[in-house]
């Protein structure tokens, strides 16, 4: 048992301090020679209370020369209404396409194969965007400036989650969605991330991404496999983190997310799927070996729990750092009620984690925002059935 948990807290000392490096000179000014026109590509379904704020960070956004085109799956999609006053002051620059129901594929595939049809070859950078991030002001200055400079062919991030709603479940969520935000940004580990991925729109069309998408559920692991096939460099430059504010139905929408997060991963990648699995089973196996060593009195147990519980204090004061670097204090005020309980959250959360991976291993229903899919393959996906919003009288 001793050598166990030494190996395992070394695990453990060893992520706290890649957490604390990844801070190191962490929200340096965004550095770009060019800035080529932009167009931001988002998919949308209903008028989520994160939209309205997603709409105001975009147009406030101090890049020079972009548009917007927005795709939801009916002209009655309530994001339409919220949409309208942008239309109407900028109609150069604000689009909309109504893509109709998906078939057999994922209602956002769909919607974003109907959006890349209006491309013009006057849009130099295409980005990808979810309708729930709140951008800062930079943050297409930071998509494309890799690509002016030629560091890569797909620059992407990841979301940092601010809960809303004061849920445990979403706290839970946030926690081990910051794990995934704060990993070394090493090009063998880096995927796309949908709601912030920019490209060259020639490299776009090259990689004949409107076909690959087709059949597809997850458009950015779809995205992520075509790219690694065509040898292409996906960096993740450290300040793309986008403040996503979070709000859950509580445990089972949670539970729901990381178990379809986890057959996703299992179905496009299948390395990565067994890596997480394995990482995350080793660290909660750690902490139930050094937790049941306490209780049976055994020293180098307890002295391994401290030393894990300490540890893991590190790791949230390091989380807090990086929020403050990128930013400020308004962003450590934002993200207060997590930090007092990330410490205590993240240990459990290696076991939560570990559990709906393994839940996952053979899963192959899900459903997502009102529709059932059975999903066979990368693209190999049914829908089974829609639930219909209520008529109104």
């Amino acid at each position: 048992m001793t050598t166990f948990l030494i190996v395992w807290l070394a695990t453990q000392a060893v992520a706290v301090a890649l957490i604390w490096g990844f801070t190191v000179g962490l929200g340096a000014p965004a550095a770009i020679t060019q800035t080529p026109p932009v167009v931001v590509v988002v998919a949308v379904k209903g008028h989520d209370p994160e939209f309205d704020g997603f709409l105001e960070c975009l147009f406030a956004q101090d890049y020079p020369t972009f548009r917007v085109i927005f795709a939801v799956d009916a002209d009655s999609d309530p994001a339409l209404s919220a949409i309208g006053p942008y239309l109407a002051r900028m109609p150069g620059r604000v689009s909309f396409v109504v893509a109709g129901e998906g078939i057999d594929e994922g209602q956002k595939t769909t919607n974003l194969r109907a959006a890349v049809a209006h491309l013009r070859e006057s849009d130099e950078i295409l980005v990808l965007a979810d309708a729930d991030i709140w951008p800062q002001r930079d943050w297409l200055r930071r998509l494309v400036a890799p690509l002016v400079a030629r560091k890569g062919d797909i620059v992407t991030g990841f979301p940092w989650l601010i809960v809303k709603d004061g849920k445990l479940a979403s706290y839970m969520l946030t926690s081990l969605a910051a794990s995934v935000a704060t990993i070394p940004r090493l090009v063998m580990l880096n995927g796309a991330w949908g709601g912030s991925s920019a490209m060259r729109r020639d490299h776009f069309v090259a990689l004949d991404m409107v076909n690959q998408w087709k059949g597809t559920l997850s458009d950015d692991l779809q995205l992520t496999n075509v790219a690694n096939a065509a040898g292409d460099r996906i960096v993740v430059p450290r300040e793309v983190l986008l403040r996503t504010a979070i709000h859950t139905g509580g445990w089972g929408d949670v539970i729901a997310e990381a178990r379809r997060w986890y057959m996703l991963v299992r179905v496009h990648m299948p390395a990565a799927y067994f890596a997480t699995l394995a990482a995350m089973s080793f660290g909660a196996l750690g902490w139930i070996v050094a937790l049941g060593g306490t209780l049976a009195l055994r020293p180098d147990a307890a002295i391994a729990l401290a030393a894990a519980l300490g540890l893991s204090i590190l790791r949230t004061a390091g989380r807090a750092r990086l929020v403050y670097r990128l930013w400020g204090r308004p962003g450590l005020a934002e993200n207060k009620s997590y930090f007092r309980i990330d410490w205590l959250i993240s240990p459990v959360g290696m076991g939560f984690s570990a559990l709906c991976g393994w839940s996952a291993l053979f899963m192959r229903r899900t459903t997502w925002a009102g529709t059932t899919y059975e999903v066979r393959g990368p693209r190999q996906v049914k829908v089974l059935g829609r639930r219909r919003p209520p008529e109104t009288a």
